[in-house]
């Protein structure tokens, strides 16, 4: 059997990093906490229920995508992928990568369950969230990974922001967010245009300091009901990556592939 840890140089290793959200301990080595610096701001109000970010009415999203990673440090270019996304709302998330028209790994998430194949070394993953808050030392939501890529709000955080409105821009700003149910909670600032859409979501991890942003730009109609974001650009601070998504012909509402077969000579990765 394989050990899991992915090869550090490996484009779906950087690829899954980002979309794994900033609280990966493998893209980054341990550093000691720091405390984040939070801006003064009014004591917190309840977001009013006339108040609502926009969020995505769909059942299935696909689209194709071109994938960079870029170092920050150097604005070096790391690589360029290929990407296929489907989501059927709530139940399944599906990426797979290319290369040249060539797949070489894909990702099947659910609520419960994480799947991954990597044809380039013949192996493969099945499991539980579990293992990856063994592997990672804190919790990994679905719900987190769907709405960031959605540009959607946390559907399984608590809803108390402090909102400040600034001419035709609004900002939603929690400092200790927390999760439904669970001790996870996050420094958060959300920024939302003239209609109320997510156009950046700031993310400070509140244990470790980790800085995530993810900017959402060149809105356009899906279908004369539904708009997205062309581009999504997000950004790692302290592991000094970028990853820029653009959308290329989305569909809504069009069940696509979600399919995952192991190959029989496939090795199973195993976790330690």
């Amino acid at each position: 059997m394989h050990t899991f840890p992915f090869s550090k140089s490996s484009p779906i290793f950087l690829i899954l990093c980002l979309f794994t959200l900033f609280f990966i301990n493998s893209c980054k080595t341990k550093q000691a906490a720091r405390t984040p610096q939070v801006e003064q701001t009014p004591a917190k109000i309840p977001v009013k229920a006339a108040y609502k970010i926009q969020q995505p009415d769909y059942q299935w999203f696909s689209t194709r995508m071109d994938a960079r990673v870029i170092n920050t440090d150097n604005q070096k270019e790391i690589v360029k992928l290929a990407v296929f996304m489907v989501n059927k709302k709530d139940s399944i998330l599906y990426i797979n990568a290319s290369k040249l028209g060539i797949e070489f790994a894909r990702l099947v998430l659910t609520p419960d369950s994480i799947k991954y194949i990597n044809h380039l070394n013949s192996t493969y993953f099945i499991g539980d969230y579990s293992a990856a808050y063994h592997l990672f030392g804190l919790p990994l939501s679905y719900n987190m990974l769907q709405a960031l890529l959605m540009n959607s709000d946390f559907a399984d955080f608590e809803n108390d922001f402090n909102v400040i409105t600034k001419n035709d821009t609004s900002y939603l700003i929690d400092s200790n967010r927390r999760q439904n149910n669970a001790r996870f909670s996050i420094n958060q600032r959300i920024v939302l245009n003239e209609n109320d859409r997510i156009i950046e979501n700031h993310i400070i991890h509140t244990f470790t300091s980790d800085t995530l942003t993810a900017q959402y730009s060149d809105f356009f109609n899906v279908t004369t009901l539904y708009r997205s974001p062309k581009i999504i650009d997000i950004s790692l601070q302290r592991q000094n990556i970028r990853l820029i998504l653009t959308l290329k012909e989305p569909k809504i509402n069009v069940p696509g592939p979600t399919y995952f077969k192991i190959p029989l000579k496939y090795t199973l990765i195993e976790i330690k």
